[in-house]
């Protein structure tokens, strides 16, 4: 039974309305011939049972999340090659991707179908339906794509795409949603991995920069699915702006924070109205110019005509929102004040001095201010200054110490 069903590698199945559509795959994509496995270990195993249920709903934590987020962006770089939309992530056909990876492991078989394995003998539990339709419920159209040795997200796309069936799954407009499942190590195989494709009635997806989860540029492409009149957007938690002509596909900016960004949209058609958000990793922040020291102060002694402490001052300009070089200016608005270069870049150093002509005659506190300016951002670098008849004078008084 088991040689049976290695000869169906990456079995595909379309389904829309119901009626699934069965793929044969190419002999070439036979496991074992193609997987290409070798020997690995870990620190820990995830604890597991000896079989699972087929068809009941578990979630489970993925056993490498940058291998099922690398297949998801490996999807939407093929899809958007040829002009398809990319394809959303979500988490529901994640679980159910993700169960089916480690039932096949555990339970060792390779099936779209789901079976439990009894007394060392395998034993049929559901279809493929049942169970991505427990995990995705209100779905119009599913499908699955499975594949088992693989040690790679590459080698098992390109395994994929080299057939026919697995591609126009990869492919299909008949899909806005995406999944996947990867669990190792184990089986006969080793590695497992799972694709499941879904649509649902009333959801449109809104996808941020083909499903990639971060981006180091707040200037992003936004696809949103539907057929609409009018829509709306916002950046995070902050207001809507105002309503424009729909389309499909735009660019966007991001709110220019490093962290997790969301863009959330309505879109109507004059009778329905519905909202959909999105969210990515924001890798960098906007320029930020910064000094180093941030404010400086000096006092003039006019009877000694000194300055405390000795000018010049060196001051350390720096990009501190994220690591781009900033082309600065520097200008001041005192008389008494100077700068030195009066322009340059991060990083860098300038010097502050004081123009002695030109300081205050009489005692009290003056205060100037020293800007560094680029585009988008600038430091603006206090400079007090204190003018003081005389400063007193210091004693020293020796300490004399009793045997």
């Amino acid at each position: 039974m088991r040689q049976g069903l290695r000869q169906w590698l990456a079995v595909v199945i379309a389904v829309a309305l119901g009626w699934p559509i069965w793929c044969a795959p190419s002999a070439a994509q036979e496991p074992g011939e193609i997987g290409d496995p070798v020997a690995e270990t870990r620190a820990s195993e995830p604890t597991l049972s000896p079989t699972f249920s087929g068809c009941s709903v578990q979630v489970f934590t993925s056993v490498n999340p940058d291998f099922e987020q690398q297949v998801v962006e490996l999807v939407n770089d093929h899809r958007a090659g040829i002009g398809r939309p990319p394809l959303k992530r979500v988490d529901l056909l994640d679980q159910a991707a993700r169960y089916h990876a480690r039932d096949m492991r555990v339970d060792d078989y390779f099936s779209h179908d789901t079976y439990d394995r009894v007394g060392g003998n395998l034993q049929f539990v559901c279809n493929f339906g049942a169970r991505i339709g427990g995990h995705y419920p209100g779905w119009t159209a599913i499908g699955e794509n499975i594949a088992a040795g693989y040690t790679t997200p590459q080698t098992v796309m390109s395994a994929w795409l080299a057939s026919n069936g697995h591609r126009q799954q990869i492919e299909s407009t008949n899909y806005q949603e995406i999944g996947v499942g990867y669990d190792a190590f184990g089986g006969s195989y080793g590695r497992y991995w799972v694709q499941n494709f879904g649509r649902r009635a009333n959801v449109y997806p809104l996808v941020i920069n083909r499903e990639y989860s971060r981006t180091d540029s707040p200037n992003v492409s936004v696809y949103i699915y539907g057929a609409w009149t009018q829509m709306r957007l916002r950046n995070d938690a902050g207001p809507w702006g105002a309503w424009q002509p729909f389309s499909n596909s735009f660019t966007w900016t991001l709110n220019w924070i490093q962290g997790m960004r969301e863009v959330c949209a309505e879109f109507t058609n004059g009778a329905q109205t519905f909202s959909a958000c999105d969210t990515i990793l924001l890798t960098t922040s906007a320029p930020k110019l910064s000094t180093a020291p941030a404010t400086l102060t000096f006092v003039y002694d006019l009877s000694t005509a000194q300055i405390h402490p000795q000018p010049p001052r060196v001051i350390q300009l720096t990009n501190s929102g994220n690591a781009s070089s900033l082309n600065w200016t520097a200008g001041v608005n005192q008389a008494w004040l100077s700068v030195s270069p009066a322009s340059g870049s991060t990083p860098g150093t300038a010097q502050v001095n004081l123009v002695q002509s030109s300081l205050p005659s009489a005692p009290g506190t003056y205060s100037g201010i020293v800007l560094f300016s680029s585009t988008g951002t600038s430091a603006p670098l206090t400079v007090t200054l204190r003018v003081v008849g005389s400063l007193p004078f210091r004693t020293w008084i020796p300490t004399l110490r009793r045997p």
